[in-house]
């Protein structure tokens, strides 16, 4: 009887430490809203690379674009609070489409807590390489000339990229009309076929592509020059009064995720967008880790 009992303990115990590593093997899925070829699917994959290495775990990258990047979030959100399930998500989702859904399908305050910073990025307007525009003032003529073809495309409707063109707009007194395409990939595709005149998109996203003579980047939208573009004028030393904008995103957990985890995963993060190798990448595609 005794020798049973002690098989019965000894049988709860390999079950207990069982089912406790087979939790920690539970993968680690970072869902991207976006399709693959952007920024933000480029850094999940990058970032995923590290955190296999640091943290032990099999990390997924997911595609789940929709709904302007919103139907990530609203996954992310409803997904199980264990730290195993993140959204790399825009920082317009955040900040920005709560202005602008009235049906958003997420609290981005309430339902979602952030985890990390992601890098930051320079945005500019471009043309294919065929427009007759050099400056960004030509643009600006050749559109006002031409007003049935003045279209400037952005990855999403409601992203920081379609605010930006809004804005150019309303300061320049020019009509341009906006085509929101569903990711980075379809707007530069676009833009190299001369399917739209402009484009205004991260510089990460089109720096190979003047490089080879394929776009030409006529103006970026921060406070001061890009280091990657320095013959490239900002919008606002032309004297336009748009807002000084950067790209920028984070890495949010479902609401209540133990903070245990949300510390574990922060540290693993922040060091794998530091580490050189990595972060040469990011400086090639025009980012600056945020360090946070």
């Amino acid at each position: 009887m005794i020798t049973i009992r002690l098989k019965h303990i000894s049988l709860g115990i390999l079950l207990a430490v069982s089912g406790g590593v087979s939790q920690a093997q539970e993968p680690l899925k970072l869902v991207v809203g976006l399709p693959p070829g952007g920024n933000f699917d480029i850094i999940a994959r990058l970032v995923a690379d590290k955190l296999r290495v640091s943290l032990s775990q099999q990390v997924i990258v997911e595609n789940r674009p929709g709904a302007q990047a919103r139907m990530a979030n609203q996954l992310v959100k409803a997904a199980p609070p264990d730290g195993n399930t993140l959204v790399v998500a825009p920082g317009a989702t955040i900040y920005l489409y709560p202005l602008v859904f009235k049906q958003l399908g997420y609290d981005p305050f309430n339902e979602l807590t952030p985890v990390a910073q992601l890098p930051t990025w320079e945005l500019g307007l471009a043309v294919p390489a065929s427009s007759p525009a050099k400056t960004l003032a030509d643009f600006l003529t050749w559109s006002e000339e031409n007003p049935d073809k003045a279209f400037y495309g952005t990855p999403s409707a409601g992203s920081i990229q379609h605010f930006l063109g809004v804005s150019l707009a309303q300061n320049s007194g020019v009509k341009l009309e906006h085509i929101g395409y569903k990711g980075a990939s379809e707007v530069t595709t676009a833009l190299i076929g001369a399917q739209i005149p402009a484009a205004i998109l991260n510089i990460g996203e089109m720096l190979q592509l003047e490089a080879t003579g394929k776009v030409r980047i006529l103006a970026t939208f921060g406070p001061q020059r890009a280091p990657e573009l320095p013959t490239v004028p900002t919008a606002i030393e032309l004297g336009l009064k748009v807002p000084e904008a950067q790209g920028w995103g984070g890495i949010y957990a479902p609401a209540n995720t133990p903070q245990a985890r949300i510390d574990q995963l922060n540290a693993a993060i922040v060091k794998a967008l530091h580490e050189p190798d990595l972060k040469e990448r990011l400086n090639k595609m025009g980012m600056q880790p945020a360090g946070r």
